[in-house]
């Protein structure tokens, strides 16, 4: 009977383990070591453009800056951008996600994403709300991402 449970769980995963599997293939394809081809950049950003719908929407917010990126196109470009940019690589996290089913058929995940940067010590770390909608061949797709500023430590409110 558990061989049953675990062929089911394997075969017909629930939709909070494919967006945490998504969630991992992000995370991956975000990050990039100081040797990284230029060949790989332009794949790993070409599989994070196809996570996202096609007017996706990215507002994020650091200590030093703040962006706001609409569509496939723009988040491809910002990510082939920043790479170029920021040579010495980075290692992105994604942990502690929340899930929150809406009625409309539509999922908010909440998470901890951590970011290190090769060239620079210090660590951020945000939460970011992240909206998932089903696309196509019955995937979920990004639609929204955004710094959740109300849930971070010490923070006024």
């Amino acid at each position: 009977m558990a061989d049953v449970a675990f062929a089911s769980v394997f075969l017909l995963p629930s939709d909070e383990m494919r967006i945490s599997k998504q969630l991992n293939r992000l995370e991956s394809l975000v990050s990039y070591t100081p040797n990284t081809p230029p060949l790989v950049h332009l794949a790993s950003a070409g599989g994070i453009i196809e996570m996202f719908t096609e007017n996706a929407e990215l507002n994020i917010q650091t200590d030093s800056s703040a962006w706001n990126i609409h569509g496939r196109n723009e988040i491809k470009t910002s990510v082939l951008s920043s790479r170029q940019q920021e040579r010495a690589g980075m290692q992105v996290s994604i942990t502690d996600p929340v899930f929150d089913f809406n009625k409309a058929g539509s999922i908010s995940t909440l998470a901890t994403v951590t970011a290190r940067w090769e060239s620079n010590p210090d660590i951020m770390v945000r939460i970011l709300e992240f909206k998932w909608v089903k696309g196509e061949r019955n995937q979920w797709l990004i639609s929204a991402i955004k710094t959740r500023k109300d849930l971070e430590w010490g923070n006024k409110l």
